[in-house]
C-alpha cells in the first residue's frame, strides 16, 4: 500500500521518525508528568494523614487510663462465663439426683416434704392414681399447634 492510498490520514512527512496517525508526543508526556504529579501529591496527603492520626491516637492513648495496667480489675458486667462448665454440671446433677433419692423439706412453716422417687412410686401404685369417672365421655377434639397457629382436630 503506498503512502497516497493513505487519505484518511494525510500523507506522511518524509524522514518521519513515528507513525504520525498515533497520539502526539506531547501529549503523552504531559499525561504522564501530571499523572506522576498526582501519584506524588497523593502519596503525600496519605502520608500526611497517617501521621496526623497516629499523633492524635497515641496523644488520646496518654491521657486514657488502662484499669489492667493501673493494678485495677474491674469485674466484667452480668452475666458472666462459667469457668469450669463441666464442674458445674456434676454440680447440677449431683443436686438433682439427691433430691430425687433423699428425703427434705420444701417448706418446714406447713410441713411440706420431698420423698425418694422410688417411694412415691410405691406410695402411688398402693394408693391408686384417680381415673376418670366411667359415665364421662372422652372429648372428640383436640387443641394442636401448627405452623397456621393453634388448631382443633378430631381425636
Amino acid at each position: 500500500m503506498s503512502n497516497d492510498a493513505d487519505l484518511e490520514y494525510g500523507p506522511t512527512p518524509p524522514g518521519a521518525k513515528y507513525e504520525h496517525t498515533d497520539i502526539d508526543p506531547a501529549v503523552g508526556y504531559k499525561f504522564g508528568l501530571w499523572l506522576a504529579v498526582s501519584m506524588v501529591i497523593g502519596a503525600v496527603i496519605v502520608y500526611g494523614t497517617f501521621v496526623w492520626l497516629e499523633r492524635a491516637g497515641n496523644a488520646r492513648d496518654e491521657v486514657r487510663t488502662f484499669p489492667v495496667a493501673a493494678g485495677r480489675v474491674q469485674e466484667p458486667p452480668s452475666p458472666h462465663l462459667q469457668a469450669q462448665p463441666f464442674k458445674d454440671v456434676y454440680q447440677l446433677k449431683t443436686e438433682q439426683r439427691s433430691a430425687l433419692h433423699g428425703y427434705g423439706w420444701i417448706d418446714k412453716a406447713t410441713g411440706v416434704v420431698h420423698i425418694p422417687i422410688e417411694r412415691a412410686m410405691e406410695l402411688t401404685l398402693q394408693r391408686g392414681l384417680p381415673a376418670r369417672q366411667s359415665g364421662s365421655a372422652a372429648p372428640t377434639m383436640v387443641v394442636q399447634d401448627s405452623s397456621a397457629g393453634r388448631t382443633s382436630a378430631p381425636r
